[in-house]
């Protein structure tokens, strides 16, 4: 059986704003949320990386998910996707990245700034409870 293709899709802006960020980042790994109202993207919310050692993994503090939860609750949105880079590999989950993704439902966008200072690459997943990943295409809207 072949996983349904799925797309996500994100305005040009703000894909901008997210690679500023994660660029900004390096060498460390950065981070931060989209979120959604009606299936549309429509809020990036970048954050700092609390992570213990943010050179090889990513994580937003409970009080930026707490602000962030309760700023979505204000237009009846959802968290949609998380994002972070990978400022020495490719853009593909890693086994911590799996094992986190599979508790919460999000899609995963992850940029890889291996070849730095060029300009990241990203890839979007979906991970499920199981620990299957899936690709999705990243589409650019205006």
């Amino acid at each position: 059986m072949v996983a349904e293709a799925f797309v996500v899709r994100i305005p040009r802006t703000m894909y901008s704003e997210m690679v500023a960020h994660v660029t900004a980042g390096y060498p460390n790994e950065a981070c931060g949320l989209l979120a959604s109202k009606d299936g549309r993207v429509v809020k990036n919310y970048p954050t700092p990386n609390a992570a213990e050692h943010p050179d090889d993994f990513s994580e937003i503090s409970p009080q930026d998910l707490l602000r962030i939860a309760n700023d979505i609750d204000t237009y009846d949105g959802e968290m949609f996707a998380y994002y972070h880079s990978h400022p020495r590999s490719e853009a593909y989950p890693s086994a911590r990245d799996i094992e986190w993704a599979r508790r919460n439902g999000l899609y995963y966008i992850i940029f890889s700034l291996q070849y730095h200072p060029e300009p990241p690459y990203a890839r979007v997943f979906s991970i499920k409870a199981d620990g299957s990943v899936s690709e999705g295409k990243l589409e650019l809207i205006d």
